[in-house]
């Protein structure tokens, strides 16, 4: 019997229209005041790191301690002043540098956190700067950009695309709830643009994100209790909505650590030629849920939740940037080094903080320590072929 399309509980997270700021030095580290309230920078942004806009200067978010700015404004630098002394680029009293003013969240990172272990998933609404969500529809050709068509190169030679896949905040709430600083990427990052649905072609079911996969091969087949083995970043490069194809969800399913159930259609049938014309799409009943958020936010999630693909029943493309994120100690689900290898070849570097670069480093080789010293894992050519030539044969 064909199902509905959908009949899902709608979870809309609505942006404050108000931000707080980052400010980060020439290297891209990101001023913070420590624990004893003193100015200093670090590599990473939690709740140290959080400034918000206070007359013609900036009010730290958590401790008492107040600067001046020559500027405020988004994108722009500015020169500090603490007590009517200049900040140096490392926090220290001492020689005026040039800080860059940052669009930063609407909440304290230890917020998002706190809500991510209770749920099991936290919207980072609108986290991505205008100009940032302007590029990647650019780049995408959705938005005001889907007449036209897409270049023919490495997604990764965009900044844009490098400063979202390390965007700072979405990385430490994903390092704390997976409890490691070992954090790589799945899979290489890209766009993708869902164009509007024709009836007939098969969508993805119920499955659970990698490395669980649970529906879709069951590659980790018994429950990793307390050991998170995975996170997914879905970023809304268009406006998700109901209509055009926001994903659909049983959010609160990572905590029964157990795949989806068959009737529901999981992937693992619905992908088979002839499931949909049979079946329909899957189920997308009351029991489900659908995230609907602004252009520009972060949907980050256990990826022992179950979810599927929507379906898109307007005109207009829908983009989005889906990444899987693991611990170090998990094997990939696709290689990431000829991609980061494609950046290094490329001039992007030079528009991007060193900052950033490292972190993308961190992010796509996969290294391992052994007797023999320090090597980076990938893939190899002649072995790949050996082993499809193995599985065609067979």
């Amino acid at each position: 019997m064909s199902r509905p399309v959908y009949d899902s509980t709608v979870v809309r997270v609505e942006a404050t229209g108000e931000h707080f700021s980052y400010l980060n030095n020439a290297n891209g580290d990101w001023l913070c005041v420590d624990d004893s309230g003193v100015l200093t920078t670090q590599g990473y942004v939690n709740d140290a790191a959080i400034w918000r806009v206070d007359g013609a200067g900036f009010s730290h978010a958590v401790a008492d301690v107040s600067i001046g700015a020559t500027s405020t404004e988004i994108e722009h630098t500015t020169q500090l002043t603490l007590v009517g002394d200049a900040v140096s680029s490392d926090g220290r009293i001492g020689e005026a540098a040039d800080f860059m003013v940052n669009h930063g969240p609407e909440r304290l990172p230890s917020e998002y956190l706190a809500e991510l272990r209770e749920k099991g998933w936290v919207s980072l609404t609108s986290i991505l700067s205008p100009s940032v969500v302007d590029d990647l529809q650019r780049i995408g050709c959705v938005d005001d950009y889907e007449n036209e068509s897409p270049e023919r190169v490495n997604p990764i030679v965009h900044p844009a695309m490098t400063k979202v896949t390390v965007e700072p905040i979405s990385l430490w709430i994903m390092r704390e709830y997976m409890q490691t600083r070992d954090v790589k990427l799945g899979h290489p990052p890209g766009v993708s643009a869902l164009t509007r649905d024709d009836g007939k072609r098969e969508v993805q079911g119920w499955h659970t994100d990698f490395p669980y996969l649970w529906g879709t091969g069951d590659r980790v087949p018994l429950p990793s209790g307390d050991l998170v083995l995975g996170m997914q970043r879905n970023t809304c490069i268009s406006e998700f909505t109901q209509e055009n194809g926001a994903t659909i969800f049983k959010l609160g399913s990572h905590a029964s650590n157990a795949a989806p159930p068959d009737e529901w259609g999981i992937t693992n049938h619905t992908f088979r030629r002839g499931y949909r014309a049979e079946h329909g799409l899957p189920y997308g009943g009351p029991d489900t849920d659908v995230i609907v958020a602004p252009a520009g936010s972060m949907v980050l999630y256990d990826s022992r939740t179950w979810h599927r693909a929507g379906v898109n029943n307007t005109d207009r493309k829908r983009g989005a940037m889906i990444q899987a994120f693991i611990p170090g100690f998990i094997i990939p689900f696709m290689d990431t080094s000829n991609m980061y290898k494609t950046f290094l070849e490329s001039d992007a570097a030079d528009q991007l903080t060193a900052r950033d670069c490292k972190e993308l480093d961190n992010l796509m080789v996969h290294k391992i320590m052994g007797p023999a010293g320090l090597f980076a894992i990938t893939t190899d050519d002649d072995l790949t072929k050996r082993v499809r030539d193995q599985m065609a044969s067979a």
